[in-house]
């Protein structure tokens, strides 16, 4: 009995360690697999363009996270914003960014913090191998040295330094460069004091941290540019550091997009600036950002609310794969890992390129050209130190 006892215990403890190994490898296996997010801002609560803007987000790209540019209802409650987000079933996956229309009291402030249950208005969370920083440009001191400029510094430290995290994603409001647009407000333009705060203190931080991509809204169109970094001589211009118009091989510098069609209006393009690859202003859309190739790709494409893409852009990195087996269940309805062309042959309209099909007129849904919207002046807020100073 000594002997089969023996026997017993050595079958039951390669058995459960032969289980062990297995539910790790499956752990690594599923560790990674393939998401995607859909990311808009400057709704409005239109079913016509907001609610429109997000069935979009849901239907066409099959988003798993929704990353909110801020300006939601343009009311002095969110009320309307909370309504079309519950309708759509989306609260759970949603994370916000405060923009200058509920950034006080008086446009419902603390009713937004409180349906999206946050405590601070910066934050970060991890999502598969991506670390996505939510920053405020609006509501609280973004300053050197302030409370949410540690924050962001740490977190920026923390994700470069953390073999997990291949990709990192940073979202806020406001934009920190942009093409010459018809928004009357100071604080749409390219040399406005919050553009000019922004990239002065955080651009060379992303650059040095390895940020991938960054996400604003408050500009009323869309706009992409190339890979950019910092440059300290001419910081309103940035280095183009690829000319590359769709693919690039881990650049150097950050790819900003502007996400600022959500549904509310728009602000008509006036010029288009030398480090800004593709941009439009007259069709309501939202940007998914997919995590393809085993988690070594990120993808980026811009539907407009009729399903067409009407921008592709592809970020791939080296390395061991994470896993081996197709792509995830999550994205059903479209494949994981498609090619640049093959997007643009996909389309599902006349004409083989992006160029040709932006050409046309395929359904677009025009807004208020334009448009401006309340209080613009100078958005509520001027950037000081040692903290905001707010103004009507």
């Amino acid at each position: 009995m000594v002997f089969g006892d023996r026997l017993l215990w050595s079958f039951l403890i390669s058995g459960t360690l032969l289980v062990s190994i297995l539910f790790t490898s499956m752990q690594a296996n599923f560790a990674f697999a393939d998401f995607n997010f859909g990311a808009a801002g400057d709704f409005g609560c239109s079913s016509s363009g907001a609610g429109k803007t997000i069935s979009n987000m849901k239907s066409h790209t099959s988003a798993e996270k929704f990353l909110l540019l801020g300006d939601y209802s343009y009311q002095s409650t969110g009320t309307c914003f909370f309504n079309l987000v519950d309708s759509k079933g989306i609260k759970s996956r949603s994370n916000i960014a405060i923009g200058n229309h509920e950034d006080d009291s008086s446009e419902g402030f603390s009713g937004y913090m409180s349906f999206f249950g946050l405590s601070q208005t910066y934050y970060a969370f991890t999502y598969g191998n991506a670390r996505v920083i939510v920053m405020d440009s609006d509501h609280s001191s973004y300053s050197s040295g302030s409370s949410q400029y540690n924050f962001v510094i740490n977190e920026l430290q923390s994700a470069s330094q953390n073999s997990n995290i291949k990709w990192i994603i940073v979202y806020l409001h406001k934009q920190m460069y942009t093409s010459p647009n018809t928004c009357s407000s100071g604080s749409c333009s390219n040399t406005g004091s919050d553009a000019t705060n922004l990239r002065n203190i955080y651009h060379a931080k992303f650059d040095q941290y390895g940020v991938d991509v960054v996400l604003n809204g408050h500009v009323h169109n869309f706009q992409r540019t190339y890979p950019i970094k910092y440059d300290p001589g001419s910081p309103s211009s940035p280095t183009k550091t690829s000319s590359a118009s769709t693919e690039y091989a881990d650049p150097t510098g950050e790819i900003f997009v502007t996400v600022g069609t959500g549904g509310i209006n728009f602000h008509g393009l006036s010029g288009k600036a030398s480090w800004v690859e593709d941009q439009q202003d007259d069709r309501f859309g939202s940007l998914d950002l997919s995590v393809e190739n085993n988690g070594y790709t990120l993808a980026g494409r811009y539907y407009t609310n009729d399903g067409v893409i009407r921008d592709v852009f592809k970020i791939t990195k080296t390395g061991t794969a994470q896993y081996t087996f197709g792509p995830s269940l999550s994205l059903s309805g479209k494949e994981a890992a498609l090619t640049v062309p093959g997007d643009e042959g996909s389309l599902g309209l006349s004409g083989g390129d992006l160029q040709t099909k932006n050409s046309q007129d395929n359904g677009k849904q025009l807004g208020q050209v334009n448009g401006q919207g309340k209080g613009l002046d100078c958005e509520h807020f001027k950037q000081k130190v040692p903290g905001p100073e707010r103004c009507r």
